[in-house]
């Protein structure tokens, strides 16, 4: 099980190396829900945090419907990551029905693909109207990993259903447990099989780097 640290910062990249965290998900404006980097932040980070840095594909915070014009950017943002080495992306588009848009994400998973960056489908899928439908279309379009709190608000509220879908989706898709993560529940969720967990270490301009160690200790 991977430990992933959802950064926006220098200072979260230092924190996440310095305690051996597996991998960071870096993203700018976490008070809008983590929108895609700037350059310079994508450059730092990965000189600063030796594990896999995966970047936020999210142009906007309204919604995830994206017109053309902006999944235009989306593709461009995709080949400035690996062009700055991170090893992954993270994004996820709906529809107006809140349904998975099939041709977006196919279009998105194979440019990345193309390049040789992981996938991961963001917690948009828990504001799916079918999550179960939309569940399997993730796996069938190639997605390596969904990030997702169980279609409520913190992980731990939606522990039974991150449970089921696990069993649904029989490791055809790595499953990461996020939002809430702490030290207090880490360690019921890690024992649902979840392939790893994913929290916030940087907002509000403050690194709380003693939620790594904390929550290492309780999953041991």
């Amino acid at each position: 099980m991977i430990i992933e640290c959802c950064i926006s910062t220098i200072e979260g990249a230092k924190s996440a190396q310095k305690w051996n965290a597996n991998r960071v998900e870096l993203c700018s404006d976490l008070h809008k829900d983590g929108l895609t980097p700037s350059e310079s932040k994508i450059r730092s980070c990965t000189k600063a945090f030796k594990g896999e840095t995966h970047v936020m594909i999210r142009p906007h915070n309204n919604g995830f419907l994206y017109n053309e014009n902006e999944i235009k950017l989306m593709i461009n943002q995709i080949k400035i990551a690996k062009k700055l080495n991170a090893k992954g992306v993270v994004f996820g588009a709906l529809n107006e029905l809140n349904k998975i848009d099939i041709e977006v994400n196919k279009l998105l998973v194979r440019q990345a693909k193309d390049l040789k960056l992981k996938c991961t489908f963001h917690r948009a899928f828990d504001y799916c109207q079918e999550p179960i439908k939309s569940l399997e279309e993730i796996i069938s379009l190639h997605f390596d990993w969904l990030l997702t709190s169980g279609q409520k608000n913190t992980a731990i509220e939606g522990v039974n259903f991150i449970k089921e879908i696990i069993k649904i989706s029989n490791q055809r898709i790595n499953i990461l447990a996020g939002s809430g993560v702490n030290a207090s529940n880490a360690k019921k969720l890690s024992e649902i099989g979840v392939n790893g967990l994913h929290f916030t270490i940087d907002k509000s301009g403050s690194v709380n780097e003693n939620k790594i160690m904390d929550i290492k200790k309780a999953i041991r």
